[in-house]
């Protein structure tokens, strides 16, 4: 779901679609059961006065509920379509804002704004078709009161012998045709009240689609870490997985990571490697084959049980707007302050948190400004390790690091790596942190398996890589 759905998309079910539901319960609904009754309430009194004219009433709502419901269901439909069309505002709006500063330092604002002007003329286009039906709902209904008011007067009022001569009195053609505008009324008003209830069943729709959607399940399995006292041993079968039906991202891939080793996976960006960790990190389930991390297939494992069997250090750091003691345990309430404070010590972090002016309670904001980016490395590294996992994954922890930084996170890890299986993931071999095996990736498969050495005698992938890294060509 998160790989397919823009994050505007999603703030947009929870916050402009949950306020329309909200308007159904607050304002549309009642309302319009308070019409309903009004409604009924007028017509037993027309009745009373004169059961001929009363029919002539009822006979009003067939033809009202016809054009009500073909007003309805294209109000529905268009009020739907605006509710999209703001999911695409919101969806462009985050995307600006997150990149305001890339865009502005490459004064690209011209560009991003002229791109967001198709989107806003969609959403005027749709809210303007939508507001033609809204307009024209109540002019229908009035026309449709008016003759229908006429056609009850002009009955009530002849005096001729035909059956519909009715020869009523003054007093009671002002009371009918009062009663007949009294009716009209809440009729008139449940048609305002439509649009209301109508963008409400949008919004519902939407919030509905995103509650069906497949979720993982995960079976609750146990695992004593004390049985891999070692490290977890990493066990790849044939692996096959897309993340669109028919488009594979690994093709077949195989290897093997023995408990307590330092491995690496390395290749051109592209040829799988963050998809390979992601499913040995148990976010995603195999189309084919098998993943096992300590003999248990890692997507089965509950997120808690997870998190004491692996660490994992993603690309992209995420700090939240939390204190630093929150970005490390993520408000999990089993970990300690004692086992915090480890952590950043192993890292090589904690007198800088100490610092802090609050220390560990010091909160950082979006971007964390009181860390430099290798700090924020330090901090992730951190989060991994606090429960003493003993699986790690590193993907691209050194890229985009200076000299003197990547010493650091390079200390740190040597610092934590006794005992613990390590996967680092890198696009560049001078990325690799002290493999003992080195597993070559290209066109998801795994082509290349062996120690450095060994791959350096065989003339392969690994030997091509390298020759071109020492001239010092990129690998992309």
């Amino acid at each position: 779901y998160y790989n397919n759905v823009p994050a505007g998309d999603t703030i947009s079910r929870f916050t402009g679609d949950i306020e329309a539901i909200d308007s159904l319960f607050t304002a549309g609904l009642i309302s319009a059961i308070a019409d309903l009754l009004k409604i009924t309430g007028f017509l037993v009194a027309i009745f009373l006065l004169s059961v001929q004219l009363g029919f002539v009433a009822v006979c009003s709502l067939p033809v009202l509920y016809l054009v009500t419901d073909y007003f309805r269901r294209n109000m529905f439909e268009k009020q739907l379509e605006v509710r999209r069309k703001v999911s695409d505002i919101n969806t462009s709006i985050h995307e600006i804002y997150s990149g305001m500063k890339i865009i502005k330092i490459y004064g690209r604002e011209t560009f991003f704004a002229e791109r967001f002007e198709p989107i806003l003329e969609s959403h005027r286009l749709s809210m303007n078709l939508n507001s033609l039906y809204v307009a024209w709902f109540p002019c229908v209904t009035q026309t449709i009161r008016a003759v229908f008011i006429a056609g009850a007067l002009a009955i009530g009022a002849s005096n001729n012998l035909t059956p519909l001569a009715l020869g009523l009195s003054l007093g009671t053609l002002a009371a009918v045709a009062d009663l007949f505008i009294r009716l009209f009324r809440p009729i008139q008003a449940v048609a305002g009240e439509i649009q209301t209830i109508q963008r409400a069943l949008a919004g519902v729709k939407r919030v509905e689609n995103f509650f069906n959607e497949e979720t993982q399940e995960n079976s609750v399995q146990g695992m004593k870490l004390a049985d891999h006292p070692e490290g977890a041993d990493v066990i790849l079968e044939d692996v096959w997985f897309s993340y669109e039906s028919g488009d594979n991202v690994l093709k077949g891939g195989s290897m093997v990571i023995p408990a307590g080793i330092k491995a690496a996976l390395a290749g051109r960006t592209g040829s799988g490697k963050t998809t390979l960790m992601n499913l040995v990190a148990g976010l995603y389930e195999v189309e084919r084959g098998k993943v096992l991390v300590g003999g248990i297939d890692p997507f089965t494992l509950l997120p808690e049980t997870r998190r004491r069997l692996m660490g994992i250090v993603p690309q992209t750091v995420h700090i939240f707007n939390s204190s630093v003691y929150d970005n490390v345990t993520l408000r999990d309430s089993s970990i300690i302050r004692e086992q915090v404070e480890r952590a950043l010590d192993t890292v090589g972090l904690l007198k800088v948190v100490q610092n802090l002016p609050e220390g560990l309670d010091t909160f950082l904001g979006e971007g964390a400004q009181q860390l430099s980016y290798g700090q924020t490395q330090l901090l992730s590294l951190a989060r991994a390790i606090v429960t003493d996992p003993p699986l790690l994954l590193l993907d691209e922890l050194t890229s985009g690091l200076d000299s003197l930084t990547e010493k650091q996170v390079l200390a740190a890890i040597r610092g934590i790596s006794g005992g613990r299986t390590i996967l680092t993931i890198s696009h560049r071999l001078s990325g690799i942190i002290d493999a003992e095996t080195v597993h070559i990736m290209e066109g998801g498969r795994i082509v290349e398996s062996g120690s450095p050495d060994e791959l350096a005698q065989r003339g392969g992938w690994y030997s091509i890589y390298k020759s071109l890294e020492d001239r010092g060509w990129r690998i992309t």
